[in-house]
Formats: structure tokens, C-alpha cells, sequence
């Protein structure tokens, strides 16, 4: 995605960039359709949920989604509903398994997509325009809350 980002949303970007590759890999493996490729992909998020996934929507959750609904109550509708895609996504996520793989992984690819683009179009400019620069910098500067495996996402 080639929007041009302040320096505290660099990083939130980077991870939509990595988040649609990602999604275009599992495309690709769910296309495949072997046992195998299913069961890769299967892997793949889980690993991807618990590595990278669940610490970005907390990021953003807790960095962005928080001071709007606070301070900017007029956008709260674009908060409901990324955060609505953000617990569908953890869902999926967690409960992909190798019966389902087949409709599961491009239903899981096509949502990361398009929640991806509505953020990138949608939230973090608005961020951008709205936001403080001691708020922006809670974006950059962002850590996961204690207690949760590898600081990341409720605790299984």
C-alpha cells in the first residue's frame, strides 16, 4: 500500500503491508488445495495469530480505537465495525482447522484484505488528521499489556 504515512503510523502500516501479503499467501495455498497446502495454511494463521495478529489488533484497539471512542465520539461507527472485524478475524483465526480449511483460509484471506484496506483508507488517515502528537506518539511507542503469552492477546 503506498500511502504516504507520518512517521507514527509508519510501523502500523508496514504491518498492513505484511498483512496483505499474508493474505495473498493463503490464497495461494487454499487455490492449491492439496492436503498438504490446506494444512499449511492452516498452520500459517495460527502461527501468524499468535505471532504477529493478536498484537496488532490490540495496537491498534488500544492506541487508536480507544481515544477515538474518548475524544472523537463522531467516528465511533468506524470503530464498532473494524472492531467487529477484528473479532472475527481472531475467530477465524483460532479456529481454523484442517476440516474446514478449504472455505475457511479465503474467507480468512479475503476479510484480512478488505479490513486491511479500510484501514489504510479510512482509519489511519483519519487518525492522521485527528490526533495529538503526544497521540500519535502512544501509537508509535506502543506496548502490549502484561500477562498475556508473549505480551500478546488474551490469555489461552
Amino acid at each position: 500500500m503506498p500511502n504516504e504515512r507520518c512517521r507514527q503510523m509508519e510501523q502500523l502500516s508496514r504491518e498492513h503491508d505484511e498483512g496483505m501479503a499474508f493474505a495473498d499467501r493463503i490464497s495461494e495455498l487454499a487455490s492449491d488445495g492439496s492436503e498438504e497446502s490446506l494444512a499449511e495454511g492452516v498452520r500459517l494463521v495460527q502461527a501468524y495469530y499468535q505471532e504477529e495478529l493478536e498484537q496488532h489488533l490490540q495496537h491498534e484497539e488500544q492506541t487508536i480505537f480507544a481515544p477515538i471512542v474518548q475524544f472523537h465520539r463522531e467516528h465511533f461507527s468506524l470503530c464498532v465495525r473494524l472492531g467487529t472485524e477484528h473479532g472475527l478475524l481472531r475467530t477465524m483465526a483460532t479456529g481454523m482447522r484442517l476440516e474446514t480449511a478449504q472455505r475457511d483460509l479465503p474467507a480468512f484471506a479475503d476479510i484480512l484484505r478488505k479490513h486491511t484496506v479500510a484501514e489504510e483508507e479510512e482509519l489511519l488517515p483519519l487518525v492522521e488528521s485527528l490526533f495529538t502528537p503526544e497521540q500519535l506518539d502512544a501509537v508509535m511507542h506502543f506496548t502490549p499489556l502484561p500477562g498475556t503469552p508473549h505480551g500478546r492477546g488474551p490469555a489461552n
